[in-house]
């Protein structure tokens, strides 16, 4: 074999790796490209918030915060500290509304939902939403702390749990369920900024991924739809 057929082979091998490569970037935000645009069709679907909905701030405000999500989940415990940052620094420009997506692998996070239904009965969704995920947060998450939380939250305990033992909300949390996944929801906690997919518990604010790359918080996304 001759210097010069292996100065060729050579330059051939790096234009097909090149190509390799190419292609393969090319492939990848083509898969990118359609997984936004099927996430954005999705999107369109979402019902907007409205008076049936949990809404912390003003139901007209600019930025509209859809958060889908289960009370069992780690995940969506770290997130309320990002809910809590959000209100502190964005006030009534942002309408925060939660809605049902309990995990089938979480046992109780359907009881949960339904007890959250059940103290918003008695108007005291928002507190029993803090107290669950406290539970959650202490590993002590039943039907039993359920009830014990209403007790301390001074709601109508006979009412409550008669409410929680029949599964009265239950219909409403799977209806919630179900159009999540209509909309494209497939973990906890997902979020709908103005439409837009945010996906896990993003923090307030900005931060690095897994590998390293710089990523928006919340806050940042949020004042985006501000401007």
């Amino acid at each position: 074999m001759t210097k010069r057929t292996i100065i060729i082979g050579g330059i051939v091998f790096v234009l097909l790796i090149s190509g390799i490569v190419y292609w393969g970037i090319k492939d990848e935000s083509k898969r990118q490209s359609g997984q936004d645009q099927q996430e954005q069709k999705q999107a369109q679907n979402l019902s907007p918030i409205n008076e049936n909905d949990h809404i912390i701030g003003s139901i007209d405000a600019p930025v509209q915060m859809i958060i889908y999500s289960d009370f069992e989940c780690p995940y969506c415990a770290r997130f309320v500290d990002t809910i809590e940052k959000v209100k502190a620094e964005f006030g009534d420009k942002v309408a925060i509304t939660f809605r049902h997506f309990p995990l089938v692998f979480h046992k109780e996070a359907v009881p949960a939902a339904i007890a959250s239904e059940c103290a918003a009965e008695q108007g005291k969704f928002w507190e029993m939403h803090d107290k669950l995920f406290e539970d959650n947060e202490n590993k002590k998450f039943n039907a039993e702390e359920f009830k014990k939380d209403a007790g301390e939250l001074g709601l109508d305990q006979a009412k409550f749990n008669q409410c929680l033992d029949t599964n009265k909300y239950k219909e409403k949390v799977q209806r919630q369920m179900l159009e999540g996944k209509s909309v494209g929801v497939t973990g906890t906690p997902t979020t709908f900024i103005n439409g837009e997919f945010v996906i896990g518990a993003t923090p307030f604010e900005d931060y690095k991924d897994s590998e390293g790359r710089q990523q928006p918080g919340m806050k940042k996304i949020i004042e985006g739809k501000l401007r």
